[in-house]
């Protein structure tokens, strides 16, 4: 409702009892009416008690429409942390297709600790949310049976898991495609930063990897995959480990930007030159990719996409149907950071 004036603290709460009231119509007239938008209004008769609602100042209360229709309109999206643009952009693309559903989320950052989600998903439960969105997915943890007995709608998304509907990047597929660009770029050995071992999307980053780069007749030695977090100081600490192991030239492969980058920064300040001394390949194409100097070769995939079908995935089961997993395409995007240099 444009325009309304906000109630003053403490003012009684208009009902659809002064609305009917003030518009001279029976409350049920009015409850049909404002059950609808605004702008969907046909009659002269509703039009005028949206007026009136307006002018008043009604707001609906929401927990009472919950307990008349058996649902809250809201959906838990669970993350690991706020402090990614992955994150964030998938989050964008749930809130669009939520919003246009007539659903509103409630981010819930857990830290990837599984008491943290246990807890969390008792107070979304005790909320009445409709269904569950799960980006923090662990293939060392039992919560998702604990999801399932609970029985709420849920879907994977960021990091899926067998057995259990998801929509992720084609992660595996990009694994392939760093490993085939650094096996023909790079004449040295090449190593992996795994990340966790626990998220699926990683570890298919990573088989991927190994899938390809065997079948370019290389081979990925053990002690070259290194496990860590996603941050810039993990992939920082990371290319230091690499440093005291290899002589250059060396290629990395990072499974995401943010660690890709750190690493890159501290090659630089190192003194090895990349395209020459080192090649570096990161995964998501994150704005900071192709903003820094030295511009990130990585591979792309659209977060929000992810986020948008994940959120319809939702939808769906929420609705009684049963999707299947799905994976969104991607690219490799070649910049400076494995682009050979004399």
């Amino acid at each position: 409702m444009p325009n309304s004036p906000s109630p003053s603290p403490g003012a009684p709460r208009v009902t659809m009892a002064d609305i009917a009231r003030a518009s001279n119509s029976d409350i049920s007239t009015v409850s049909r009416t404002l059950r609808k938008p605004e702008d969907q209004v046909r009659t002269d008769k509703g039009r005028a008690i949206w007026r009136v609602a307006t002018e008043l100042g009604y707001r609906p209360n929401l927990t009472a429409a919950s307990l008349r229709t058996n649902s809250s309109r809201l959906v838990t999206v669970f993350v690991p942390r706020l402090r990614d643009e992955v994150l964030a952009l998938m989050h964008e693309g749930i809130d669009e297709v939520l919003a246009a559903a007539g659903y509103q989320s409630i981010v819930v950052p857990t830290g990837d600790d599984p008491a943290e989600q246990v807890a969390k998903l008792e107070m979304a439960f005790q909320r009445g949310v409709d269904g569950v969105l799960i980006g923090d997915a662990r293939s060392d943890s039992d919560f998702l049976d604990n999801v399932r007995q609970l029985g709420l709608p849920f879907v994977l998304f960021n990091r899926p898991l067998d057995g259990y509907p998801s929509v992720t990047s084609n992660d595996y597929q990009g694994g392939m495609l760093a490993a085939e660009h650094l096996a023909q770029v790079c004449p040295g050995p090449v190593a992996v930063y795994a990340g966790m071992p626990y998220a699926g999307n990683l570890a298919r980053r990573v088989q991927g990897f190994r899938d390809g780069f065997r079948a370019r007749g290389r081979t990925l030695a053990p002690e070259l995959v290194l496990d860590g977090g996603l941050y810039a100081e993990d992939g920082a600490a990371a290319a230091q480990q690499l440093m005291a192991q290899l002589d250059a030239p060396f290629g990395l492969f990072a499974v995401n930007d943010t660690a890709a980058i750190g690493a890159l920064g501290e090659f630089y300040r190192a003194g090895l030159l990349p395209g020459r001394d080192v090649y570096v390949v990161g995964f998501n194409d994150i704005s900071l990719a192709r903003a820094i100097p030295v511009g990130l070769t990585t591979v792309r995939s659209s977060m929000a996409e992810i986020g948008a079908r994940a959120a319809e995935a939702l939808l769906a089961r929420i609705n009684g149907e049963n999707p299947v997993s799905a994976t969104v395409p991607v690219e490799l995007v070649i910049r400076e950071s494995t682009q050979r240099q004399t």
